[in-house]
Formats: structure tokens, C-alpha cells, sequence
């Protein structure tokens, strides 16, 4: 838990200089009760050497030196990293395989691959979930297929997503097999298609009737926290944020990338610098703001069925890939799940992401991000401060730990209390995130825990010592 969990940053906006990199970090772990000294990596200069700076952790900069607990590296090092002989204390942000998660191609195949595992076992619920993929043909493999489908459904609206590519890059719509090949034409070159192999990329049938707040087109953007495949232990944070398209939703202009797609990329490539920071403010809204305006229009009950039907599609992702992920004892993962909504309030899984951005784009958002990286330190434990039974470290919801983590909801107006006895899954996405409160409290209490512990160990000491001396002889 960071300094900054007692009070929020006044200052927190991202050009504001971070809580003081220099801190008398003795003097932090005497308060904290703690001995060792945390030492970290991260090669860039990011939100997170500004969050582990302001734990008081010691930044580790010759590349050489191995003494860290944590290597923040980008996934581009994790090969480097996992081939160092880590100790078992030693952690870094990524799984050697995750991109069986985040390749788009790779999570349709695996979604695909377990539905079929849960058919063959009648689990036809689970199986269900793994639907939550728009129709998807990966290319140019299933193109055969893709043009058969095509045909079945004259006039529908296709995207295109390169596998591998992020902030949008290379996407677009089309409602005709030409534009398809002009574009893969002037995306890779005649020359290249026929002598190299061509990226893979994916066409989707596009949802044409997307949940629309304020005219705009939107998607959710929902951390989950993986720190182990096997057995599979995963947290969901609760705080998150929509985020909207720049223009006004229209089916009928399927060319401008501003209204179809919300990638903060795309909504800030407009001319002139005078309507960005307000073109980042807009473009983004809280995940509690999100989740009101839905239940002042659906209902309590609605949308809490409505998120856990989003952690069950989260979950479904997770499972589908654990057979396949490498596991590693000295890896985590913090991903960034993009999650659209249509009409009938039905979640589709756009993507997950293996590096979300972590840089705040306002002061909202840095504060967002921050305390997100502050709570995935605090569920890591690297300062040994919690007993590893709790379901809820700040910010952060225990979701799954070698099965479904379920709870009843302590606060029927926020999270929609149901009306029967069917369990939930312990998730509060869009609740009120009072994450300095329960650290404190938790602390608290395991403080309490530990003083108990120690004078009920001092009395049994005493009722030892008073037994043997009953027991000598006198002189």
C-alpha cells in the first residue's frame, strides 16, 4: 500500500512531477512493519517507476544487476527475463505465451477449441459463454469459409483486424469482397502477396447495433489480474471506463474510423491541437458512470445480471487458454479486456490486451491507473503484509481461485440485489471503489490478527513455564 493510500494525489494529473522519487525509505518500512528493502526494474519511464517510486521501492538501473524483486519489462524482454535462473521471489508483468490470450487469431482459435471441450462434457452454459465473439474467420485460411457466409448475408458490415496490431492500426469496414482485396493489396503489396507469407489477419461480422451513450459508440475497458494459470487465480478490478467514439454514431459511414472504432489512437488524429484535451476528456467515462446511466435506464437487477454475464465471458477467455499458457512461478499478467455492448445489452469480446496503456491521458485517468498499479503491487505481496485468503485487495475482487469466488452483495443499490438465492460471482465492476478505506481496515485487522497471535504464543510461553515449575522439585 503506497503512501498515497492514506489521501489521494492532490497533484495527479500526468505533466504534474510524481509524489518525490527520493524517500527515507527506512523510515517507511519501520511504519509498515517491515524489514526488507524492495527493489525494482522497469527500463522506461512510465506510471509504474512512478507508482514503485512512491511505495519507496529502490529503482534497480544497471541491466547487469539482478538483484530485483520485480522486472516491470515490455513484452518484448520476457523471453530475456524468464531465461535468467529467477529466484522464486522474482516476478515480471508477463506469461512467456500470453499472446495465446491476446493475438486476436489465437483467442478465437482457443474460445473455439474449449467450446468444443465443454460440448463433448454437456456443460451447455459454460459452452455458451464462449460464444462471446462476434462471428470471426481467421485469414486467409478460413477465406473459403468467410466468402461462403458472406454470401448467406448480402448487404451485412464487415471488419477487418490485423492479428497482431494494436491502437487500431490497419482495421476498417467493408460490405464488398472488392474493397477486401483492395485492401490487402495496398496493405501488403501484389508483389508480397504471392512470394512472402501474408499477415493473418481476422474478418468479423460487425455488430451493427451497438448500445450507443450520448449517439457515440462506445466499449468498456475491464482489468483482470492473473497471478497464476495453474492452478488459475484471477482478480477484476473494479474501477474501469468506457471508452466512446468521437463522432456520432452512422451505420451508413462505414469510412470514417472515428465513428466506428474507440481506440484513443484513432479519436485523436484530428486536425490542430485546440479540441485534444478536451477530445481526451470526452472520449472517456468512468466505469460508475457507466454503470448508473445503464441502471437508471434498465434497472438494478438488469445490469448486475449484465456484468456478471461479463465475468463469466472474462472467465471463459481465462479457462480457455489455461491448458495452452506457459505457466511460470515468476509471472503475472495485468490485461486490458475490451468489451462492447449491443442493443439487448449483450457483451462481445473485441479483444484483450497483454500491455494496456498505463499512461494517463488527464487527471482522472492517471489517478485511475495509478491506484490500479498501486493494487496490483498490494495483491503481489512483495512486503509479506497479507495472510493470501483475501478476496478483496483494494481495488481488486478475487474472482476465481481454482474455481468460482462467490458472494452476496453487501449493498443491494449499488450492485442489485436479486430475488432468488442464486450465488455471484464476487465482482463489483462500476461499484464505489473505496480501496483506502478497506486497505486500512484490512490492515487493521490483520494487524489484530498478528497481535492476537503473538499473546496467545506469549500466554501458552507462561503456561508452559508456570507448569515446569510446578513440576521442580523444591530445594
Amino acid at each position: 500500500m503506497s503512501k498515497n493510500t492514506g489521501t489521494h494525489c492532490e497533484n495527479t494529473e500526468e505533466n504534474v512531477s510524481p509524489p518525490p522519487e527520493k524517500r527515507n525509505s527506512t523510515m517507511r518500512r519501520r511504519q509498515n512493519g517491515e524489514d526488507k528493502v524492495i527493489k525494482f526494474r522497469c527500463d522506461f519511464p512510465s506510471t509504474q517507476v512512478k507508482v514503485m517510486l512512491a511505495r519507496g521501492w529502490i529503482q534497480i538501473t544497471d541491466p547487469n544487476d539482478q538483484n530485483w524483486h520485480i522486472w516491470w519489462c515490455e513484452t518484448n524482454d520476457v523471453r530475456q527475463a524468464l531465461d535468467l535462473k529467477l529466484a522464486s521471489h522474482q516476478k515480471i508483468p508477463h506469461f512467456r505465451n500470453h499472446y495465446e490470450l491476446t493475438r486476436k487469431n489465437y483467442l478465437y482459435r482457443n474460445l473455439k477449441r474449449y467450446k468444443k471441450a465443454l460440448l463433448k462434457s454437456s456443460k451447455i452454459d459454460e459452452a455458451e459463454l464462449c460464444d462471446c465473439m462476434p462471428l470471426t474467420f481467421e485469414l486467409p485460411n478460413d477465406y473459403r469459409l468467410f466468402t461462403e457466409e458472406y454470401h448467406k448475408q448480402p448487404g451485412a458490415t464487415w471488419i477487418v483486424k490485423p492479428a497482431g496490431r494494436s491502437q487500431g492500426r490497419g482495421i476498417f469496414l467493408f460490405r464488398k469482397l472488392k474493397d477486401l482485396s483492395d485492401w490487402r493489396s495496398k496493405e501488403f503489396g501484389q508483389q508480397q502477396l504471392e512470394t512472402t507469407p501474408v499477415e493473418t489477419f481476422i474478418v468479423q461480422k460487425y455488430v451493427e447495433n451497438p448500445y450507443l451513450l450520448a449517439g457515440r459508440k462506445f466499449d468498456l475497458r475491464i482489468y483482470a489480474l492473473v497471478t497464476s494459470f495453474h492452478p488459475l487465480k484471477a482478480w477484476l478490478a473494479r474501477e474501469g471506463f468506457a471508452r466512446l467514439s468521437g463522432e456520432l454514431f452512422d451505420l451508413e459511414n462505414i469510412d470514417d474510423s472515428r465513428v466506428h472504432l474507440t481506440n484513443m489512437a484513432i479519436q485523436l488524429k484530428i486536425p490542430g491541437n485546440e479540441n485534444r484535451e478536451q477530445m481526451k476528456k470526452g472520449c472517456k467515462w468512468a466505469l460508475i458512470k457507466v454503470r448508473e446511466f445503464l441502471t437508471a435506464r434498465h434497472g438494478v437487477a438488469t445490469v448486475e445480471v449484465l456484468f456478471q454475464r461479463i465475468a463469466g465471458v472474462i472467465m471463459a477467455s481465462l479457462l480457455a487458454v489455461q491448458t495452452v499458457i506457459m505457466q511460470g512461478k515468476n509471472s503475472f499478467e495485468l490485461y486490458g479486456y475490451d468489451i462492447l455492448l449491443d442493443e439487448e445489452l449483450t457483451p462481445w469480446l473485441l479483444e484483450v490486451n497483454a500491455s494496456p496503456a498505463l499512461t494517463g491521458t488527464d487527471s482522472e485517468d492517471y489517478r485511475l491507473k495509478f491506484d490500479l498499479l498501486d493494487d496490483t503491487l498490494n495483491v503481489l505481496d512483495f512486503e509479506g503484509r497479507f495472510c493470501g485468503r483475501e478476496s478483496r485487495i483494494g481495488g481488486f475482487d478475487l474472482l476465481w481461485n481454482d474455481g468460482p469466488v462467490w458472494t452476496t452483495c453487501p449493498n443491494p443499490s449499488i450492485c442489485g440485489e436479486a430475488h432468488t438465492d442464486l450465488r455471484k460471482l464476487n465482482i463489483f465492476l462500476g461499484a464505489k471503489n473505496d480501496r483506502i478505506g478497506q486497505l486500512r481496515q484490512l490492515k487493521e485487522c490483520l494487524d489484530g490478527r498478528r497481535s492476537r497471535s503473538h499473546s496467545c504464543n506469549a500466554t501458552g510461553e507462561r503456561t508452559k513455564n508456570c507448569k515446569r515449575s510446578l513440576q521442580d522439585p523444591v530445594i
